[in-house]
C-alpha cells in the first residue's frame, strides 16, 4: 500500500466516523425546529387547507358530476366575467360622462365581488335542479321550492359580496364600506336583479338537462336499432316458435312441459323449468324462481302483495298474479 493510498483510507474513515458522531446532534436539531410554534402552526395550517380543498373538491363533484356539467359551468363562468368587465368599463365611463370622481379600483371591486358569488352559486343551483324534476305532475311543487330557493340565492349572493367588499375596502383601502340604506327597500332591489339571474342560471340548467335526456334517449334507440334484440327459439309441438328475450315475462312447470309467457302469448315447450331458469339465466335475463313451479321476469315485476302465511303475490306487467312461497321470497328483488 503506497502512503497516498494509506492518507486517503485514514481520511475516509475520520469523515465516516465524525458524520456518526454528527448526526444525533443533527437530528436533535432537527427535532427542536419542528417542535417550534411556527413550524408547528404552518404544519397545522397546511393540514386544514388540505383537507378544506379535499371537502370542496368533493362537494365540486357532488355538484357537477358529469364533464359536461363542468363544461357548462366553465362557459358560465367565462360569460359572466365578461359581462363583469363590461360594466365595470361601463361605469367608469358614465362617471366621465357625468364629470364625477370615481376611483378606477372601485366598480371592480363591486363588480368583482358580486360575479364571485354569482359563479360559486351556479354550482349549487345545478345540484338543486337535479333534485328538483320540472314535469307536469311536480311543477307546482318545483316552483313553490325555486320560489324560496331564489330569496335564499339572493340573500346569500348579497351577504357574500357585501362581507367581502367590506373586508377588501376595510384592510386594502382604509375606509368603511356602507352599501344597505333602507334595508327592506335595497334588499328587494338586489332580489329584483337576482331573480333575472337565478331564473336565467335554472333554465339554462333544465334546457341542458332536457337536451341530454334527448340525447341519451337517441343513443339508445338507435343503440337497439343497431343491435337487435336477441331471441331464443323453443319447440313447441312441431312448431319452432321463437321469443325475445326482453319479452319473457313468465313460466309454469307443468309436468314435463313448461307454460311460457313472452310477449303477451303463452306457449307450451317441451323443456324442464329448471333447464329454461339455467338457459335464461346464461342469457342474462333477471330470471328469478318464485315458487318451485314458477320462475319470472325480475324486470316484469309490479308488485309484491304479502299473504298473512308468509307467501305473497307476484303482480306482472301483463297482469298475470303469480305465487310466490316463503321458500323462494328471498329470490325476489325487493325482498333480498
Amino acid at each position: 500500500m503506497t502512503p497516498t493510498h494509506w492518507l486517503q483510507g485514514q481520511a475516509a474513515a475520520i469523515t465516516i466516523a465524525v458524520s456518526v458522531k454528527a448526526r444525533p446532534l443533527c437530528d436533535k436539531r432537527r427535532l427542536v425546529r419542528y417542535k417550534r410554534p411556527g413550524f408547528v402552526l404552518a404544519r397545522f395550517l397546511s393540514t386544514r387547507i388540505v383537507g378544506l380543498m379535499i371537502r370542496i373538491k368533493k362537494i365540486y363533484y357532488a355538484c357537477l358530476p358529469t364533464r359536461n356539467d363542468r363544461f357548462l359551468w366553465a362557459v358560465v363562468s367565462v360569460v359572466t366575467l365578461a359581462i363583469m368587465a363590461v360594466n365595470a368599463l361601463s361605469q367608469l365611463t358614465d362617471a366621465q360622462r357625468r364629470g364625477d370622481e370615481l376611483p378606477a379600483y372601485v366598480p371592480w371591486i363591486t363588480e368583482a365581488t358580486s360575479i364571485c358569488f354569482i359563479i360559486i352559486l351556479f354550482p349549487i343551483l345545478a345540484f338543486i335542479v337535479r333534485r328538483l324534476p320540472l314535469s307536469a305532475e311536480t311543477m307546482k311543487k318545483t316552483v313553490l321550492c325555486h320560489i324560496g330557493l331564489s330569496v335564499a340565492f339572493s340573500a346569500v349572493h348579497v351577504a357574500g359580496m357585501v362581507g367581502l367588499r367590506k373586508v377588501i375596502f376595510s384592510v386594502i383601502y382604509g375606509h368603511h364600506y356602507q352599501f344597505f340604506d333602507i334595508i327592506w327597500r335595497d334588499a328587494l332591489y338586489e332580489y329584483r336583479k337576482d331573480i333575472v339571474t337565478y331564473l336565467l342560471f335554472i333554465t339554462i340548467l333544465y334546457l341542458t338537462q332536457a337536451l341530454t335526456k334527448r340525447d341519451e334517449a337517441l343513443e339508445q334507440v338507435t343503440r337497439q336499432v343497431s343491435h337487435p334484440q336477441k331471441r331464443l327459439s323453443f319447440k313447441s309441438g312441431s312448431d319452432l316458435i321463437w321469443i325475445t328475450l326482453a319479452g319473457f315475462s313468465h313460466a309454469k312447470a307443468a309436468g314435463n312441459y313448461v307454460e311460457l309467457t313472452a310477449d303477451g302469448t303463452t306457449h307450451l315447450i317441451r323443456v324442464t323449468l329448471a333447464a329454461l331458469e339455467k338457459q335464461l339465466a346464461g342469457e342474462n335475463v333477471p330470471v328469478a324462481r318464485t315458487h318451485r313451479s314458477y320462475i319470472v321476469n325480475a324486470n316484469h315485476i309490479v308488485a309484491v302483495k304479502p299473504k298473512s302465511d308468509g307467501d305473497a303475490n307476484i303482480i306482472l306487467k301483463c297482469g298475470t298474479l303469480v305465487p310466490a312461497s316463503r321458500r323462494f321470497r328471498a329470490n325476489i328483488p325487493s325482498h333480498s
